[in-house]
Order: structure tokens, then C-alpha cells, then sequence
């Protein structure tokens, strides 16, 4: 029975990837492969996230979250990274209200034709953002095509549903916002400026797993990275026979509804990787990097540049302490691959 399986604290934020795993908990996957996943899901931030287990560990065992917060989380605290959840590079945008000047000129720099915005439209404007989140992380990728940084504008830490209302007020002049709220600023007539992907930002959402907890757990672990790859089967499988559950993710934990269309839409555009893809990610070539650490070493360049930029601590002090992620294994993975191999036998 589910109460005699090993219980394992899973804390996911309410977007594409939390769906996932409340689907794989719907599904009876988790219990199928031998474990249960305590779930919650919360509608905030990965800045949260980290927040929320400095202060009380026992909080989540697992979370997910993007690298800026993730790089931020693991200087403080003792975290493995044990899988990639999805890709939020598509579903991650800089908004603007209709009538914006950021509008008139696209493709500026030639080498990004699909981006709108030129330097002169841009100077003095005021962004609300997230500060370390993705959000963030996207909007200094964004300047850069410009040859601006954040000293060339003026920031507004603000996240999601308040960016929104900020922005439609006239109180800010664009937000770097992500899925599920891009859905909320498209039903409000604002328009996209760019994706993340479309300026290079690469946002892909970790598995953050307490360090302590890993000590007795690694079989719990790696059940649970398990029944999540078996909802990831079923979106690369069938896509589309995930809409109308996503829906009712979406109403349960927002308490707003979102049309079938967005679903369907937003499934579509977030990328999910099978185990064996994951595992060429996760694997070091010799005596380097693996392309994980290789990618978190890249974003926490861009993470220097946020801090520097936004003055939200001392630069000197803060290069000190934020370096790359010192823990990043594939042997949950590899567990989790021979529990599935089993489950198909």
C-alpha cells in the first residue's frame, strides 16, 4: 500500500514541469515504481524555493529550479543536481504594451531577426523582473544584443502577476515574465518582444536534491526521477493527450482557467529529454566539464553581470562566494534507468 512505500518531500513550482510531476502522481507512476512522492505544488519562484529550504530543510527534499537560482542555492547550501526537467528557453518573454516604441524596429542586430527593440528605444526604459531568476537571467542576454547592459535601464523587482498589472498601468515599461503568466500577458493585448531562446538564453529546469537527504536515499531518489521520466514518455509519445490534464493543473493551482488552445500550445513548446539524451548531458569527457557543468558555468558569468549591473550586493564579495555548481551526478539517473528497463520487461 502507498503508505508503506519510502515517502519523498517533492516542492515543484506551479509551471510545465510541476505538471509533469503531479501527472506522474496522478498516473500512479510513482507508486508503480516503488515509491511515494509527497507533492506540493507553489505558484512563486526558484529565489523562493532556495529561501524556503535555508530556512527550514525539511521543507522539500527535491525542487526544481533554473540556474541562476540554482547556482545561487548551491553556494549556500548542500545540493546535488541528479536531472534536467524540461527546457523553459521558449516559453520565457520580455513584454511590452501595445503602443511601445520597443516595437517599431526588429532584427536590429542581424544576427537576432526575430528580436524587437533597437538601443534608442531601449536607453531609460524600466523593466520589472525577478531579481536572480530567469527572468533576470533573460533580460541581461537580451541587452547584450544591443550592447546594453542594466545600467543602460532602470530596474523593478517585480515577479510575474504583479509585473503584469505594473506594466498595464504604465507604471513600468516591459517585463521578462515566464509560462504560465506569458499566457495571462497575451490575454491582456501585451506583446512579445522576444524569447529567451531567441537571444540565446538557455533556461533548463534542474532537479535540486538535498545534499543530507541523499546519504539514505538514493534508491528513493532515483524512483522518483523515474516515475517523472515516465510522464516525459507520455509528452514525447503523445503530446496532445496532455492538454486537458494541464488544464485542470492549471485551474487547480492558479484557480483561473486557461483554454484548451494555451495548453496544447504550451506543452508543445516546452522540450523534455529522454534518459538517454540526459545522461550524454550529465557525462564528463575525460578530465573536464560535462556539458552541464559547461552550461552552469556560462550562465554564472551572466549571473556576475546581474549582480554587478543591479547593485544588489557588493560585486567584490559576492565573485567570491558564487561559483559553479560543485555537485552534479547522473547516478540517480542511471538508477532510475534500470528501474524503468525492469518495469518494461
Amino acid at each position: 500500500m502507498a503508505f508503506d512505500l519510502p515517502r519523498i518531500k517533492v516542492t515543484m513550482l506551479m509551471e510545465h514541469e510541476g505538471f509533469l510531476m503531479w501527472y506522474a502522481k496522478k498516473q500512479g507512476f510513482d507508486k508503480k515504481v516503488g515509491v511515494n512522492i509527497d507533492l506540493t505544488i507553489l505558484d512563486t519562484n526558484g529565489i523562493d524555493m532556495m529561501d524556503r529550504h535555508r530556512k527550514d530543510p525539511s521543507s522539500w527534499n527535491v525542487t526544481c529550479v533554473t540556474s541562476i537560482p540554482l547556482i545561487v542555492g548551491t553556494n549556500q547550501m548542500p545540493l546535488e543536481i541528479v536531472g534536467i526537467a524540461n527546457d523553459e528557453s521558449n516559453t520565457t518573454g520580455i513584454y511590452v504594451k501595445p503602443d511601445s516604441d520597443i516595437l517599431k524596429e526588429k532584427g536590429w542586430n542581424e544576427d537576432y531577426p526575430d528580436v524587437y527593440g533597437s538601443p534608442e528605444t531601449i536607453k531609460g526604459k524600466t523593466f520589472a523582473i525577478k531579481t536572480l531568476t530567469s527572468g533576470a537571467y533573460m533580460l541581461v542576454k537580451y541587452l547584450e544584443i544591443f550592447d546594453m547592459d542594466f545600467s543602460d535601464v532602470n530596474i523593478v523587482d517585480l515577479a510575474g502577476k504583479d509585473s503584469i498589472l505594473a506594466l498595464e498601468k504604465g507604471e513600468v515599461d516591459g517585463i521578462a515574465i515566464w509560462s504560465p503568466d506569458t499566457y495571462l500577458a497575451e490575454q491582456k493585448g501585451l506583446k512579445l518582444v522576444s524569447t529567451a531562446d531567441d537571444v540565446d538564453a538557455e533556461i533548463p529546469m534542474m532537479f535540486l536534491v538535498d545534499k543530507e537527504y541523499t546519504e539514505d536515499h538514493e534508491d528513493v531518489i532515483a524512483k522518483m526521477l523515474a516515475a517523472y521520466m515516465m510522464a516525459v514518455e507520455t509528452q514525447i509519445e503523445n503530446p496532445r493527450s496532455l492538454t486537458k490534464d494541464y488544464q485542470k493543473f492549471l485551474r487547480k493551482y492558479s484557480n483561473l482557467e486557461f483554454s484548451k488552445e494555451f495548453c496544447e500550445y504550451d506543452i508543445l513548446r516546452h522540450s523534455v529529454l529522454p534518459m538517454e539524451s540526459q545522461l550524454k548531458l550529465f557525462e564528463k569527457k575525460a578530465h573536464g566539464k560535462s556539458s552541464i557543468q559547461r552550461l552552469e558555468s556560462t550562465i554564472a558569468s551572466s549571473l556576475m553581470l546581474i549582480l554587478y549591473d543591479s547593485n544588489t550586493s557588493d560585486f567584490t564579495m559576492t565573485s567570491k562566494q558564487v561559483k559553479n555548481p560543485r555537485f552534479v551526478t547522473d547516478k540517480y539517473l542511471k538508477q532510475a534507468r534500470r528501474i524503468l528497463s525492469n518495469i518494461k520487461k
